[in-house]
């Protein structure tokens, strides 16, 4: 084997001994060298040479010391939240949204951009602008190792918005766009699969190897997590759940088709609403005012109108997560975005619904959760997506 062949795989081997160690600190904190050296599999001589090292680029740092038991305590350490920060950007059709985030996932900035337009024209200075003001906000105080965008849509595994119709968007290149620009590596991904990467990081299913997220807004989509990774697909376009076919019978008795999605939205919410105030059932809403914050409100406050057509969409989404239980053979479900978080107070109804749609009922049931991340669950996996290039593959963007 050549000398050059030598230090190659020399090099690798340092780098990948790196990620081991900030992997392990990443899902376990405050671990010993000791601990790390059984975790890891590494040598104690190799993760104190290693740890040496991490501590002076601000990786890692030391915390105290582990409880006594007897012997000499051992020192903990953990992720250095000021080493490195990220910023993470969600673009839908309601608005952009920016975050930065050191290095632990504390939100140090965010801002949220209502939109007007979804024209490319208009959306992505928007989106540009937020993201110089995140930079300007960190003022060189920490290392940028990267932005990580969530878009709603189908994205390529090269960062080509491929097409979204709800953004009326088709092939926009905003990785190499936006790495030209900013000069730091940019990931672009399906905001739905970043918001189920948020809560298998941060979220209400971080204990999950197994568990699909699903989010439901002005579109609905969903985030598959199989034996604790990401499901993509071979082309990346895995999730898009709101495609599902329903078949529903008019007013003649004819069956008519339709999807998940417009039998679950926000559009199909305030339709509903629409006709049960033309059935002349008493309510505060006025047909011609509706909004779906309106709705929302008048739902908290038990309005018949809107807690009435929160039940029926409430309905069609347990049918909706009774299809993925049977396709996938999966039990968890944590739901999101601004409808999805609003159904807590209707999961009896929702697992009514979904129970009766099952071919067979899973041993232990069918756990529903409501999104609980802030500011936002598609940020949150933006920023777990940049960090997890840095700690399961540091030689990506970090000279270690």
């Amino acid at each position: 084997m050549s000398q050059n062949s030598l230090s190659i795989n020399h090099g690798l081997m340092h780098k990948v001994n790196c990620s081991l160690i900030l992997s392990s600190l990443r899902k376990h904190p405050s671990q010993t060298r000791a601990k790390l050296a059984k975790h890891t599999g590494l040598t104690r001589s190799t993760i104190s040479n290693l740890i040496d090292e991490l501590i002076e680029k601000n990786f890692i740092h030391e915390v105290g010391y582990e409880p006594s038991s007897g012997g000499r305590r051992g020192i903990l350490l953990e992720l250095n939240p000021e080493g490195g920060s990220a910023i993470a950007v969600k673009i839908n059709a309601s608005s952009v949204q920016c975050a930065l985030s050191n290095l632990v996932g504390d939100i140090l900035w965010h801002k949220l951009v209502p939109l007007t337009s979804t024209e490319v024209d208009v959306v992505l200075p928007i989106a540009e602008q937020l993201i110089q003001e995140a930079m300007t906000e960190n003022s060189e105080q920490l290392d940028i190792l990267g932005i990580a965008v969530g878009v709603t849509g189908l994205v390529s595994a090269d960062g080509v918005v491929v097409y979204s119709k709800n953004l009326n968007w088709k092939h926009v290149d905003l990785h190499a766009t936006w790495e030209d620009c900013f000069k730091v590596p940019v990931t672009v991904d399906n905001d739905v699969s970043l918001a189920a990467f948020g809560e298998n990081h941060y979220g209400r299913a971080t204990n999950e190897r197994h568990f699909i997220y699903v989010e439901i807004g002005y579109g609905t989509g969903a985030g598959i997590i199989l034996d604790g990774q990401l499901f993509r697909g071979p082309t990346g376009h895995a999730g898009e759940v709101g495609y599902i076919i329903f078949n529903l019978l008019d007013a003649d008795g004819q069956v008519q088709s339709t999807t998940w999605e417009e039998m679950t939205n926000i559009p199909r919410l305030k339709a509903v609403v629409a006709d049960l105030i033309d059935q002349g059932i008493t309510t505060r809403l006025q047909r011609d005012a509706l909004s779906f914050d309106k709705i929302i409100k008048a739902a908290r406050d038990n309005d018949p109108v809107a807690s009435q057509a929160m039940r029926q969409l409430t309905r069609n989404v347990g049918i909706g997560l009774a299809n993925l239980v049977n396709i996938f053979d999966i039990s968890t479900f944590v739901l999101g975005g601004e409808l999805g978080t609003q159904y807590e107070p209707y999961l009896d109804t929702l697992n009514d619904a979904l129970s009766q749609h099952l071919i067979s009922a899973p041993a232990d049931g069918v756990t529903v959760r409501i999104s609980n991340l802030k500011p936002d669950a598609v940020l949150m996996g933006a920023i777990a997506q940049v960090f997890d290039e840095i700690l399961r593959e540091p030689s990506l963007n970090v000279n270690l």
